[in-house]
């Protein structure tokens, strides 16, 4: 009785231990990122260069739907500030969406 008391506690502490290395950390290593957003001298390319990267990709934009107008890029930004809690302010949603409708959406800069 002793033995196979014995046999089952070494059986208990080694699959403790085999537990305890599998749950050991993983380090993983993201690729650089290569998406950019079109450059602009938009106040609002700056504003987006800084703000949008801290939760996405710049290719997220890219995925977008083409020519989107001033009014649907100002409410994906404003739903990133509201929904997800982007840390913007509504003057930065304003410029966001003023350079995005601008540089991938439908809109024409203002001085054509």
């Amino acid at each position: 009785m002793a033995m196979k008391y014995l046999n089952m506690m070494v059986a208990g502490a080694l699959l403790g231990v085999a537990l305890i290395v599998s749950a050991a950390p993983v380090t993983i290593t993201l690729p650089q990122e290569t998406a950019q957003l079109r450059p602009s001298t938009h106040p609002g390319y700056v504003i987006a260069t800084q703000m949008c990267a801290i939760c996405h990709s710049a290719d997220y934009i890219n995925q977008q739907p083409g020519k989107m107008t001033l009014t649907q890029w100002t409410a994906e930004v404003t739903k990133m500030q509201h929904a997800y809690g982007a840390p913007l302010s509504d003057d930065q949603v304003k410029q966001i969406g003023e350079y995005l409708a601008i540089t991938y959406g439908s809109e024409k800069p203002a001085s054509q």
